[in-house]
Formats: structure tokens, sequence, C-alpha cells
């Protein structure tokens, strides 16, 4: 009973190798085409699998069943001109037999071209206008397709040329994201604290954008010709983030469950506002694009603050379930037993290099992007106005 289901076993595993790559076994990677017309002379045909000369119709050709779709067999004769039979892919049923067998079979068909077969295998060829004849005809088609071509080439060209009046002012909106002018000012002053205090970031309290600065700003630019543009620009960066620390008895290891004895939060909040006067000049420009870069030499406000609470650990809250949270709750409900932090303005020269900039729109309303550094970061986006 045993070697009765092993054979069965062995019997099934060699089903699909028995009736695999059907279409491989019986159509082979290559297929027939059968010409037949009336043409009262010997043809010459052309096929990706090869050459036939001096055939008389009724004829048979072969064709390789690789890249089936849009082939073309050439036929051509001592006295007319023929069109080219164009042929047409579809997929060989004997593939769908070898599919049903694992999909093993059926990537044989394909490695082997046999899985696609001519939709139409027989085809009635008819001569054309006679060789002297078509030699002018083609004559005339070449100077028509020239003069399309020259016409094709002017339109394109009309596009790339710029027109001759062109929008002098321009206003933009932009939002920028990252490090910038102002952020190496803001990490000394956290560096500062948090290396006095050992604090450590508030991972429930941050804000969205974390520790960067998230700017806005608005730009004037006015045009003196199609490479140079003078204006001036105005900035405002904000970066807000929370820091916190547990201060446990001193001189003893403490476990993950123990309570401290302090805790403390600390909140970072620094600004910044910026005017400058800006230069810009364009490198590349088309109808629809335009490619530039900017130096910008102003003025930066700098307004740094970092606030500093210490508070005495009390028994009874969940310290372990939400501790960010009850830090907040136990904070509204206590005076600090210490304050540290600073609170002052800075002046300084502010400036911006930007490297490449690219604007895409049509003739009064653009989008851009930007990358440089300075007073404006690192990356900026906005939209544009020209009038």
């Amino acid at each position: 009973m045993k070697s009765h289901k092993s054979f069965l076993a062995k019997a099934f595993l060699l089903l699909p190798v028995l009736f695999s790559s059907c279409a491989t076994i019986i159509s082979g990677s290559y297929a027939e085409i059968h010409l037949d017309g009336n043409v009262d002379e010997p043809i010459n045909v052309v096929t990706s699998k090869g050459e036939y000369n001096n055939l008389l119709l009724p004829t048979t050709v072969v064709v390789k069943r690789r890249h089936l779709e849009g082939q073309r067999i050439l036929v051509s004769s001592e006295n007319y001109a023929y069109s080219d039979i164009v042929l047409h892919s579809s997929v060989n049923p004997w593939s769908v037999l070898s599919a049903v067998f694992y999909g093993v079979p059926l990537l044989v068909d394909l490695s082997s071209n046999a899985a696609y077969e001519p939709t139409q295998k027989h085809f009635y060829v008819v001569p054309g206008a006679p060789i002297a004849q078509s030699d002018s005809l083609r004559q005339a088609d070449s100077l028509r397709m020239a003069q399309a071509t020259e016409e094709l080439k002017q339109m394109y060209w009309k596009t790339k040329q710029l027109p001759e009046r062109y929008c002098r002012h321009e206003l933009r909106a932009v939002l920028g994201f990252g490090n910038c002018q102002a952020s190496r000012a803001r990490d000394k002053m956290i560096d500062r604290y948090v290396s006095r205090y050992d604090l450590q970031e508030n991972g429930m309290l941050h804000d969205l954008f974390g520790t960067a600065y998230v700017q806005a700003g608005f730009e004037y630019h006015y045009r003196l010709n199609r490479k140079w543009e003078i204006g001036a620009l105005v900035n405002w960066g904000l970066s807000n983030y929370n820091y916190c620390a547990d201060y446990f008895t001193e001189g003893g290891p403490h476990s993950p469950w123990e309570e401290p004895e302090e805790y403390a939060l600390a909140n970072e909040r620094c600004k910044f506002f910026v005017f400058a006067p800006s230069v810009r000049y364009t490198w590349k420009e088309t109808p629809w694009t335009r490619t530039y870069s900017r130096i910008a030499l102003g003025a930066m406000r700098h307004h740094l603050s970092f606030d500093y609470k210490r508070y005495p650990w009390q028994d009874g809250y969940d310290y372990m379930s939400y501790p960010n949270s009850e830090y907040d709750r136990m904070a509204e409900l206590q005076t600090p037993i210490m304050t540290d932090g600073e609170d002052k303005i800075q002046w300084r020269m502010a400036y911006q290099l930007t490297a490449i900039g690219a604007s895409f729109g049509a003739r009064h309303f653009n989008c851009f992007g930007e990358l440089g550094y300075g007073c404006l970061g690192i990356v900026r986006l906005g939209l544009g106005i020209t009038f």
C-alpha cells in the first residue's frame, strides 16, 4: 500500500514534466507566415529569421517569435514596390496549458519565445507602383518630410524663444526648514545648559519639527534685465524644544522603578527676524523655467531664551506610566526650588548664499525651490507672482 502511494506521488510530480512547455514542444520558437498574391515575377522577402530570394507565390516564410509585436516583413522585386507586412502577436493557446502546471513550464515557453504567435498568418501580397514611379514618389515624400521636419524645428525654437517684453516685478511667499545662521548661537546656549544640568530631550513634549527652525518670509525683486535682479527680503524663524532631568540620591545606584528626589523641566524658545537686500543672477531661462543664484546681506535680530526650573519630587504620582505628563501636572502645582536660564537679544549681520534656485510656472505664477545656506536656511520652497 505504501509503495502504491509512493508511485502515485511520483507520477503526480512527473505530470508537469510530461505536459510542461507545451508551446515550446508543439509550436517551437519560430512561426510560419504564408504569402499569396497575384504577382507575375519572383519576389525577395526579408524576415527576422533570414532572407528569401526569388520566391514564387504562394510561398511560406519563417519569422522569430521573440518581439513578435510590430515585426516587419520586407517584400521587394525588380519591377514593383511593395508595402511592408506588419505582424501583431497574440498568446499561444498551448502556453495557457503550460501555465496550469506551477508556472514553471510557462517560464520555459517565455524563454524559448514560444508563448506568443502571430495574430494573422496568411497575407495577400499586392504589388504597388512601378520602381521608376515609386522612386519619384519617394523623392516627393522625402521633400515633404524634410519640409515638415523644418516646420517642427521652427515651432520648437519658437517655443524656446523668450518674449521681448517680460514682467519686471516679483513677489514671493516662502517656507523654510532646518538649520540656518541662527542655529549656531542657539545650539551653543542649549549645550551649555544640557551639560550643566544633565538634561535630556523630552520625547513627549517636543514640537512637530523638533529642534529645527521653522521659517516663513516674503521677498520682492525687480528685474533690471534678463540676467540681474535687485530686491529685499524679510524672514522670521522660530525654534521651540523641551528638556527634562531626574535627580537621585547621590553616591548610590538606582533602579528604573526608583522615584527621584528632584526633577527639572526646561524649555528652549528662540526666534529671529531678518531684513536683507538681495541680488539675484539668472543662469538660464525658458518660457517655463528659470535657474538662478542669489546673495543677500542684511541684519538679524535674534531672541534667545532658555528657561530651567527644578522641583522636589512628590510621592503619590504615577511616575512609571506617563512621566512627562506627570511632570507637567506637578509643575503646575509646585513652586520651583531653583531656576536658571537666560533671555537675551543679539543683533548681527545676516547673510544668505543661494547656490542654486529654480522656478517653474506660467507667465504670472510660479513655484520655486532653493538650496543654500545662511539666514534663510538650507532648503526653501515657495510661490511667486510676477507682474
